[in-house]
């Protein structure tokens, strides 16, 4: 590797904090354009290699994994263990700077133990040691500084080298489950009894020891645990890394989401909608030149309906009542619309109609069929859904599509999981739409259930 093409120019972009200190500032690197053709053409060839070898646990830059996947099987598994109900206790872990700490020789030590021998692994030597970066900053640049530790960053073989680095992390929990979104770490485990709290413990010691062993700081400060559970009286573990008590707390931003040790998602609901009603009343002071319908729409669908449709598969209200609150952004704009174009519109309904715009309970539901489908179909990577989603095939044979298998719950923390919310909702759908989970794309689903809400 050329050790110009592994010379990298960061700049400094502030996150929030004091301005004089250097940790609240997030560096963006940029690299020669001709490493990253190179990178692209490796990157290609390694991952089709090394994709059966990633564990599934992991869902940050995996194709086909994101952090809904992610979110779904973790609320899935709460809200199994909280109908029984049982306690289940969710340690979220948060690392220091653990991309830039990665052991050079560490790394290549894994890179060898997946199999990349001779003249590959002779590149990969090359390509991850002997590295520069510059600091550029409104004008000005610092002399060139050597990159001891890490992944480069900016670069398209990163992400798959730190999930080779962390691919191994698994063997440390005997007891618990865990999830991945890249160097995001949550680890669950059901708690009966003092003995499986114990149990947790040890496998907080056994990561405790993999992290000391493989140089990655654990900033035990910003790990937290929460207990999600029915019971008014739960288990309460003190558990501890590096001999410090984590820290307890009730509600926790996971991946974007709010989630409460309840599992109802109301104060994840109440902040997406706080953060569109700011966006959307930014958008009408700012847009008072504006004429074109087709601006206000994107501007609408960009900053406002984003905020309330992100994982909307984990949150999806259960009550009419937060469905209602939601609908009421929508509402909002399209009277703004109506008021611009100076015509009368009876109805939310007619409005959505003459404006081209779904309502968002509407584009919930096709959320969460296109999610369904697309795991069907293996366009999601996610085995462990897959592997829950079951044909109802009748006795006798039927020209008719396949029902899903929906298993009988006792609760609504079961009953309001995504599979079985979703399963629900297909065979409604079948029964009056022309659906098969294995022939119908999720395209196809979209422009379907769209035509049958904007035709009448």
């Amino acid at each position: 590797m050329p050790r110009i093409w592994k010379s990298a120019y960061v700049t400094p972009i502030y996150k929030k904090g004091p301005r004089d200190q250097v940790d609240n500032y997030r560096p963006i690197s940029k690299l020669c354009l001709f490493a990253k053709v190179l990178e692209r053409i490796v990157y290609d060839q390694l991952y089709a290699a090394l994709k059966h070898t990633l564990s599934f646990q992991q869902h940050g830059f995996v194709k086909g994994r994101s952090t809904t996947t992610n979110l779904i099987l973790c609320t899935d598994y709460l809200s199994e263990h909280m109908s029984e109900p049982s306690q289940v206790d969710v340690v979220y872990i948060d690392y220091s700077k653990c991309f830039d700490r990665i052991d050079h020789l560490l790394l290549l030590h894994k890179i060898q133990s997946v199999g990349i021998r001779g003249n590959l692994y002779r590149w990969f030597t090359s390509y991850v040691q002997n590295r520069s970066q510059t600091v550029a900053l409104n004008g000005y640049t610092s002399k060139a500084m050597p990159i001891p530790s890490g992944v480069p960053q900016g670069s398209l073989l990163g992400p798959l080298l730190f999930n080779i680095f962390v691919n191994d992390i698994i063997i440390c929990f005997k007891y618990s489950k865990i999830l991945l979104y890249a160097d995001d770490m949550k680890i669950l485990s059901p708690i009966t009894s003092l003995e499986s709290a114990y149990h947790l413990q040890e496998d907080l010691g056994r990561f405790e020891n993999y992290c000391l062993y493989n140089k990655l700081d654990l900033n035990v400060s910003k790990c937290y645990i929460c207990t999600y559970t029915r019971k008014t009286k739960p288990i309460i573990f003190r558990y501890t890394i590096k001999h410090i008590d984590i820290t307890r707390v009730n509600t926790i931003r996971d991946l974007g989401v709010i989630f409460d040790s309840k599992l109802l998602f109301n104060k994840h609901i109440d902040n997406i909608i706080n953060k569109a009603s700011k966006a959307l009343g930014f958008i009408l002071r700012m847009s008072s030149d504006f004429n074109s319908i087709k601006t206000f729409k994107i501007l609408y669908c960009a900053f406002v309906r984003s905020h309330l449709e992100y994982a909307s598969q984990v949150w999806n209200p259960t009550y009419n009542i937060y469905s209602t609150r939601i609908e009421r952004i929508q509402k909002k704009f399209l009277r703004y619309l109506q008021f611009r174009v100076k015509i009368f519109l009876p109805n939310y309904t007619t409005r959505c109609r003459k404006f081209h715009i779904l309502p968002l309970y509407e584009r919930r539901r096709i959320a969460d069929l296109s999610f369904l489908i697309n795991i069907a179909n293996s366009t999601i990577d996610c085995p462990e859904l897959l592997e829950q989603i079951r044909l109802q095939v009748p006795y006798a044979s039927s020209r008719k599509p396949c029902k899903l298998y929906v298993p009988g719950v006792n609760t609504n923390y079961r009953q309001n999981s995504y599979l079985i919310r979703v399963s629900k909702c297909f065979n409604d759908v079948a029964k009056i739409q022309n659906v098969d989970l294995f022939n119908t794309s999720s395209r196809q689903l979209k422009r379907l259930l769209s035509n049958k809400f904007f035709v009448y």
